[in-house]
């Protein structure tokens, strides 16, 4: 086997001239190729490094390495009689990297005397975590080639990912496109040393047969599972192919459910599709399958050995910071990512992943007009104790996670480890999320005071750009931050959901979201959730103007809920399913809305139940439709609530919507209701031409928003007897278990067989309402009957509930079981049951055309004459059967359990 370093494509030379972000041309004198020290790929680090290229006699010329050349600014300025300026250029080539560039606090420069590492004029330097692998063979009888890897086994060397000819090739998987679902929910397991029960909700789940098997190296190969917004990269512990049960060595950090998605990689015994590599460490033994036309002999095969390659090293906690370091025109490629013994999963945004180019303790540091591609991890990252640094104009594409990615999670105590004031400007940032599919193209925790701007964002698989880090109204620090001119698009594609073009988390005082173009925002088919911007839980005090948003799944404007947010002057268009999202009143959810412009051809204009003070907006459907307001009200009964008093509902003047023109003609009636313009070319990248035209060189198919399959009808008849013991129901959706509230199998009691399902409410949880569970039954036409038996506990509060999938949804039949045991309905009391008995319920409603505001229930007590009540009145506009549900409302102690739960069609 020949191993050599790698040597990666050269990408166009505008990106490595010594350009600025204005797209200026540089007056350092790097510009001019003049430095204090030079590095060359056909340098040595035992000559001075004062020379551009090696002399004649090649006794003296550059380093062969930046190490060496850091090395020597540290001993310059220990020399200099006073701080200066220094600048190291490096000349093209590709320069590896056995360990990561690391800088530290004596590395620093001062004001006024920054230490530039730049790429000499016109030429590439590449920094390398990678090796380019030669010798391959075929191996006979077989579809791939293969090559011996001695390292592998010699020193432990392993890799996750591959490239070849710079294309992310796949790794050995099972199916090979697509998905895999979840086919229903782990009995409990056991503890191998105490015997104790384990919940597996989290760790094992149950597939069909033969997606999963024992395979050989069973403890190498991983599952990726998918949650709404994030995904989970899990290793298997075992497999039992009698139950169909697998069991991970870590666990999600969510409970699997039905029909989840999933996909099985690192199986050598799945090595069977073009572009699929496996890497057989027992062998010491890397497989590939090319691509039609890959040549082998001459393609450039290339696995990392690194996962970071640059490190900005200081130490805020004791005050030592890094500073005045700047990176320019050089690129960052190869590099890999590692996945835990116990798998990974993040609650959101792949937090937890380091990035290539990484800084802690950095101030008033640059990377600019650099390159991060083919990594796996995110590309670059500020994190505590970062302040006044800028990344600009740097190109980042083939991530494995995000692009940028500005504090952390938690909130720092101390001012030195706070990170703020940092500029993000003018990057391209494209192609991510291959690896860690909920990462952001730029990422802002707990950080104030940034500016975010004329990035462009493209092809991620979650959202564009995520600013705070705080759920709810809780302390935060991510204040002031600017996000401005900002072009993002093609954003979701289809893989996750519950995103945004730009989402936000927490309050947020002085921030602003001003004149982005955002469009194509999609999540998976039978998912929900892609708005264009996005104030998710507790948003506030967050001003949103002069966006232009267009072509969105949920709509242009989609509030969880917050206080105190102003959308002001903004164009919404064409969203699928909804316009504007007026989040949840239950959360106090409160905003103004005005001097905007929404047009649109389907869907709900405003969605859910927030307050909202609109007015001199311009509302439009395009196909002439009657447009609700509200509470089904129309305009006039809108406009007498005093909303929307000047608004108007009228062709707001467009020069092209159809094309997503939205420039407004003269006669626009918007203009007159005080609309600014909005100019739009100016969002995205700006400079050289070369620069802003290199996004539309990317050929790329026209978005199409696949519609929610129509789901099938779902009857039910589940006495819990095949659930195991101690599991969850598998039928169902179950929400809000803590360790003492849960809703579980029990063989306690049952009202038939042996299983019942047991629900134990507790103190202190987040909401009255959990825990709970749903069923999803799709049911639109008939008259349905819903059969149940339930035995209850003294203090139980219960509560059944039919709804639809509106926003808000619309209640069908509904009723309560208070602490001492009345039934109401419609908050008239009905009658009193026993406490510990099994009482049979049976529900009767009519859906669709059979739909008429009432339905029958009957209750019956042992020992009594069933009680039968007629025409008791529901919603007469719930018509669809979407969500059936058991909610124990208590908020201590209590238990009821729940059995034979039947849901079918009713024959007349």
């Amino acid at each position: 086997m020949d191993i050599r370093w790698v040597y990666a494509p050269v990408l166009s030379l505008f990106l490595v001239m010594t350009v600025g972000a204005s797209g200026a041309a540089a007056a350092g004198p790097e510009a001019s190729g003049q430095a204090d020290f030079y590095v060359a790929t056909n340098g040595n680090d035992a000559w001075s490094g004062r020379l551009a290229a090696p002399n004649r006699a090649r006794t003296d010329g550059p380093f062969a390495t930046l190490g060496r050349a850091r090395d020597a600014v540290r001993e310059a300025r220990v020399l200099a009689a006073a701080p200066r300026p220094y600048t190291v250029l490096i000349r093209g080539g590709t320069y590896a990297l056995s360990r990561p560039i690391v800088f530290g606090p004596e590395d620093s420069g001062a004001e006024g005397a920054p230490i530039t590492y730049a790429a000499y004029p016109k030429e590439k330097p590449v920094f390398s975590g990678g090796q380019v692998i030669t010798g391959w063979r075929k191996d006979r009888g077989t579809p791939w080639w293969s090559v011996r890897l001695p390292e592998v086994r010699d020193s432990g060397w392993t890799f996750r990912e591959l490239f070849v000819n710079g294309k992310r090739r796949t790794l050995a998987r099972s199916p090979n496109e697509g998905y895999y679902y979840v086919a229903g929910k782990a009995g409990p397991l056991k503890d191998p040393q105490s015997g104790q029960e384990i919940d597996a909700s989290k760790l094992a789940f149950r597939f069909k047969p033969g997606e999963i098997k024992r395979w050989p190296r069973l403890n190498d190969i991983n599952a990726v599972i998918f949650f709404h917004w994030e995904t989970g990269m899990l290793r298997i512990k075992s497999v039992d192919e009698e139950s169909n049960t697998v069991v991970f060595t870590g666990p999600m950090k969510w409970p699997f459910w039905t029909r989840q998605r999933y996909f099985i990689e690192n199986v050598f015994e799945a090595l069977d599709a073009p572009g699929e590599w496996y890497l057989h460490t027992g062998r010491a033994r890397l497989y590939y399958i090319p691509e039609q036309g890959e040549d082998l002999s001459r393609a450039t095969v290339v696995a990392p050995m690194l996962t970071q390659l640059v490190l900005l090293a200081g130490d805020p906690d004791a005050g030592k910071f890094v500073e005045q370091i700047k990176l320019q025109g050089l690129s960052f490629e190869f590099a890999d990512y590692a996945l835990e013994p116990e798998g990974h999963c993040d609650w959101q945004s792949a937090v937890t992943i380091p990035a290539v180019v990484q800084a802690r303790g950095a101030r008033f540091c640059t990377v600019e007009d650099c390159e991060v591609a083919h990594v796996g991890q995110y590309g670059i990252w500020l994190e505590g104790g970062c302040t006044d640094n800028r990344i600009v104009r740097n190109h980042l594409h083939d991530l494995g996670a995000g692009g940028i990615r500005i504090g952390r999670g938690g909130i720092a105590k101390e001012e030195a480890a706070q990170t703020g004031r940092n500029l993000v400007s003018n990057n391209f940032i494209h192609d991510a999320g291959h690896v860690y599919p909920g990462a952001n193209g730029i990422w802002i925790g707990q950080s104030s005071d940034n500016t975010i701007s004329h990035n462009e964002i493209c092809d991620v698989n979650y959202t564009a750009i995520s600013c705070g880090w705080t759920w709810g109204y809780g302390p935060t620090q991510a204040h002031r931050n600017l996000i401005e001119y900002n072009h993002l698009h093609h954003i979701g594609r289809g893989v996750l959901s519950d995103m945004g073009g730009i989402y936000t988390l927490g309050t947020s005082p002085g921030t602003k979201i001003r004149n982005n173009l955002i469009h194509d925002v999609w999540c998976y088919a039978e998912g929900y959730g892609a708005g264009g911007i996005y104030p998710d839980e507790g948003s506030s005090q967050i001003l949103i103007e002069n966006n232009v948003v267009y072509r969105t799944i949920s709509g242009g404007l989609t509030i969880h809920y917050g206080k105190d947010n102003i959308a002001r002057n903004n164009i919404f268009a064409l969203g699928r399913d909804g316009q504007i999202g007026r989040g949840r009143k239950d959360k106090g959810t409160r905003f103004t809305f005005e001097h905007n412009i929404v047009y649109f051809t389907e869907g709900q204009l405003f969605r859910a139940s927030g307050d909202v003070t609109a007015d001199y907006n311009v509302y439009y459907q395009a196909k002439g439709e009657p447009i609700e307001f509200p509470g089904g009200l129309s305009f006039e009964e809108w406009q007498a609530q005093g909303q929307d008093v000047h608004s108007l509902v009228a062709d707001p003047g467009f020069v092209d919507a159809k094309h997503f023109d939205f420039r407004l003609k003269p006669d626009s009636p918007a203009l007159k209701l005080g609309f600014e313009p909005i100019d739009s070319t100016k969002a995205g990248l700006f400079g050289p031409r070369e620069w802003v035209e290199l996004p539309r060189r990317i050929k790329r198919p026209a978005a199409v928003f696949p519609r929610r399959p129509e789901r099938k009808p779902v009857l039910i008849d589940d006495g819990f007897e095949r659930d195991a013991v101690g599991a969850t129901a598998d039928l169902a959706r179950t929400h809000g278990e803590t360790a003492e509230a849960t809703i579980r199998v029990t063989d306690e009691v049952a009202a038939t067989g042996k299983h019942s399902l047991k629900f134990t409410d507790a103190a202190g949880l987040d909401q009255p309402w959990n825990p709970h569970l749903y069923y999803s039954p799709h049911l639109t036409d008939g008259l349905v009957r819903e059969s149940f038996d339930l035995r209850f506990e003294p203090g139980a509060l219960i509560w059944i509930e039919w709804r639809d999938a509106s926003q808000p949804y619309i209640v069908g039949p509904s009723m309560g079981i208070d602490a001492d045991g009345r039934l109401t309905a419609r908050e008239q009391t009905v009658m009193s049951l026993p406490a510990n008995q099994w009482v049979h319920f049976e529900i009767v409603c009519g859906l669709g055309k059979h739909a008429n505001g009432t339905y029958e229930l009957t209750v019956t007590v042992p020992g009594r004459e069933p009680k039968r009540l007629e025409k008791l009145p529901c919603d007469p506009r719930f018509k669809r059967l979407e969500w059936l549900g058991f909610v124990s409302n208590a908020t201590g102690p209590a238990v009821f359990y729940l059995d034979n739960l039947k849901l079918n069609r009713k024959k007349r």
